[in-house]
Order: structure tokens, then C-alpha cells, then sequence
């Protein structure tokens, strides 16, 4: 029986979720700004405030992991190398942590006044502003869900994370669970009114990313079952692909990731979009989509993570020799 990847533990994968859920729920709210800002006002700031905050405590989990966190105060070392993966997300995060957390600030309302009153020029300005940072946001935005992936990607000897499809896979996840945060936001609140033009926008985001991941799921686990067995890393990705689809994780890969982050998100939305035009509110079918929608997206991080099987090509290499 095969063994679980041990060497990374459970803070770099709440990192990889929280990073990539806050990078996703920043697009979908900048998107959101960009369709009816004035009906999103909440939404978006609240939005915004907790895609930073994601960020942040995904990197205070990631520094939580080094054998000396004090290690961490040295952080900046990592901006330094430009040829280094490393020094590729940490400039991308941390210009999305300014930038996600400039758009939060400029979106609470409470602020608007009293600065308004100093500074009568302050409303298009600010408006400017935002507008600004929605589009660095949603490009940066991209970049880190993208990052997550290639973060895995990146690291030696471990067949199922090496491969372009792993960062497809968790920048679709990170989209998805992005818009199931914004609308838990967006309808938690009970006198939560949403606009047409948003709850088309948040039911059609689910369904084309859940839909997606499907299918980008269904091609990494493929790809990997059907690697070349007769080599050390072939049979070890092939090995690591049958325990999330038949080994020792599939049934929590399976009722997690697949009953709850997929399926359940996919009928909820097309649940709320019978309610609707059936002129009743779908608000309980989009809490419980998103609801699923977490906790499969986390699941995916921590099972991918889990089933990262380490090759033996050295052992191989010295057979070949000896034989």
C-alpha cells in the first residue's frame, strides 16, 4: 500500500486554498464593479476586505510551516532571485495584497464622507481609482490562482504535481470557490436584495467553472492513470492518480470534491435559477452551492497534497545499471 505524502503538511494547503480563493473572490467582485457597482456597493467592499485578508493568512501559514518561522522576517530574500518560481509569487502576492487592499479601503462607504468634505474632488477621483485597481486586481488576481498551481508544479519528483494541468485545475477551483465566497456574501445578509444582471452573473460563473473543473479534473486524473508504468515516474503518477480515484482517498475524493464541491454547486445553481423564474427567492440554494462549493475546493487542495507520491528514479536508475 502505497504512503501519503507526509513532507508537506496541512498549513501549505490551507495556504494554496486560501490564496486561491481570495485571488478568485477578487475577480468575481472586481467583475461585479464593473457590472453594477452602485447594487454591489456591499458586496464588493466586503468582498474585497475578505480576499485580502485570505491572502494575508494564507502567507502567515505558509511562514507557520518553516522549521524557524523566525526565518520568516527574512521573506525578502525571495524577491531577489529572478529566476526562481519563488520570486515570482512572492512579488504577484504581495502586489495583490496592496492592490486587493487598496480596492477594500476605497470601497468602504463609511470613509467616502468625511474625506468628500476636505476634498470635493475626492467621489471621481476615488472612482478612478478603484476602477484602476479592479483591472491590476483581476489581472493579479489571475496570476496568484495561477500560482498555486505551478507553486506544486514546480517542486522535483513528485509526478502528480508535475504537470501544466495541475495549474489549470487549481486556478478553475480557485474561481470557483472566489465566486461561492462572493456569494455568501452577497446573500448571507436576510434583506440581501440582489440585482438581475448579478445573480445572472453568479449563476452562470458557477456553472461554466464547475463544468470546467470538471472537465480539467477528469483530464489530470487521465493523464496521469495513463503514464507509462514501466518507468519510476510513470507507475509512481499512476499510483498517485489511483489513490484519490480508488485507493485510500477516494471516498473522500470522490463525496467531497465530487458529490459536494461539484455536483451539489451545479444543481443549486440551476435550482436558484428555477426559483427565480419562478419569481421566489433562491437565496438558500446559493448558500448551500457555495457552502459545497468551500468545502470541496479546500478538499482538492488537501488530497492533492496527500496523494503527491514521491518517484524513486534513483532506484530505477541503479537497476538499469545493475541489470
Amino acid at each position: 500500500m502505497a504512503e501519503l505524502q507526509s513532507v508537506w503538511g496541512w498549513q501549505p494547503a490551507l495556504y494554496l486554498f486560501l490564496g486561491g480563493m481570495g485571488a478568485g473572490a477578487f475577480v468575481v467582485a472586481a467583475l461585479l464593479y464593473f457590472l453594477d457597482r452602485q447594487s454591489n456597493r456591499k458586496t464588493i467592499c466586503i468582498a474585497s476586505w475578505a480576499a485580502t485578508a485570505c491572502l494575508v493568512a494564507g502567507l502567515l501559514l505558509l511562514l507557520s510551516e518553516l522549521t524557524n518561522p523566525l526565518r520568516g522576517m527574512l521573506l525578502w530574500q525571495s524577491f531577489s532571485n529572478g529566476t526562481s518560481w519563488m520570486t515570482f509569487g512572492a512579488w504577484v502576492v504581495f502586489a495583490a495584497v496592496i492592490v486587493f487592499g487598496l480596492m477594500a479601503v476605497l470601497s468602504t462607504e463609511q470613509w467616502v464622507k468625511p474625506v468628500s468634505k476636505k476634498w470635493k474632488g475626492y467621489p471621481k477621483a476615488r472612482n478612478r481609482m478603484r476602477s484602476v485597481l479592479a483591472v491590476v486586481g483581476i489581472a493579479l488576481g489571475l496570476c496568484v490562482a495561477v500560482y498555486t498551481g505551478i507553486l506544486l508544479m514546480s517542486v522535483p519528483g513528485v509526478p502528480l504535481w508535475n504537470t501544466l494541468l495541475l495549474p489549470c485545475l487549481f486556478t478553475v477551483s480557485a474561481l470557483d470557490t472566489g465566486a461561492a465566497l462572493v456569494e455568501i456574501v452577497a446573500v448571507a445578509p436576510k434583506r440581501a436584495v440582489l440585482s438581475n444582471k448579478t445573480h445572472r452573473l453568479l449563476e452562470a460563473s458557477v456553472m461554466v467553472l464547475v463544468v470546467l473543473e470538471v472537465v480539467v479534473l477528469a483530464a489530470f486524473l487521465a493523464t496521469m492513470q495513463g503514464s507509462d508504468l514501466t518507468t519510476a515516474t510513470g507507475a509512481t503518477a499512476a499510483a498517485s492518480a489511483r489513490l484519490l480515484a480508488q485507493g485510500m482517498l477516494a471516498p473522500f475524493f470522490w463525496l467531497l470534491v465530487g458529490a459536494c464541491g461539484l455536483a451539489l454547486p451545479l444543481a443549486m445553481a440551476i435550482a436558484g435559477m428555477v426559483l427565480r423564474k419562478r419569481r421566489k427567492s433562491g437565496r438558500t440554494a446559493m448558500l448551500v452551492g457555495a457552502a459545497g462549493a468551500l468545502v470541496g475546493g479546500c478538499a482538492l487542495r488537501f488530497l492533492v497534497l496527500m496523494a503527491g507520491l514521491h518517484a524513486d528514479v534513483v532506484a530505477q536508475a541503479v537497476s538499469k545499471i545493475v541489470s
